[in-house]
């Protein structure tokens, strides 16, 4: 007998771990992202990350030290990319790395958050 059980991932979270919690969230609510201090999750149109305070914060290392300038803990792919990078500049964003055109013919951008997490945004042109 064969059971054809279908599934859908749903969207998807980042667990990370912080020196300072409210200081990160703090972060994210100025950009526009839904926060839930009490638990630690901050969400914006299903990117949501999950924040929890470290118990060693020395032990919190983010990417880009280790892998160089363009490293990225996390992308996502977005639809109208210069309307969300004009955003984010008005409400003082700070970037890893400002929006530019890559080889791969996308537009993209990355933010640093202020434990040193970055996100990448990106929209492939047509």
């Amino acid at each position: 007998m064969s059971v054809n059980l279908k599934s859908n991932i749903k969207h998807f979270s980042a667990i990370f771990f912080v020196s300072n919690r409210k200081k990160v969230m703090d972060y994210y609510s100025k950009l526009g992202f839904w926060c839930d201090y009490e638990m630690g999750f901050v969400e914006r149109d299903g990117l949501m990350l999950i924040f929890h305070e470290s118990e060693n914060p020395k032990s919190i290392i983010p990417n880009s030290p280790l892998h160089g300038k363009e490293a990225l803990h996390i992308f996502a792919m977005v639809e109208g990319i210069d309307g969300l990078y004009e955003e984010f500049m008005s409400k003082g964003a700070v970037f890893h790395y400002t929006l530019k055109t890559n080889q791969y013919k996308m537009r993209e951008f990355a933010i640093i958050d202020p434990q040193g997490y970055t996100i990448g945004f990106g929209e492939f042109l047509d």
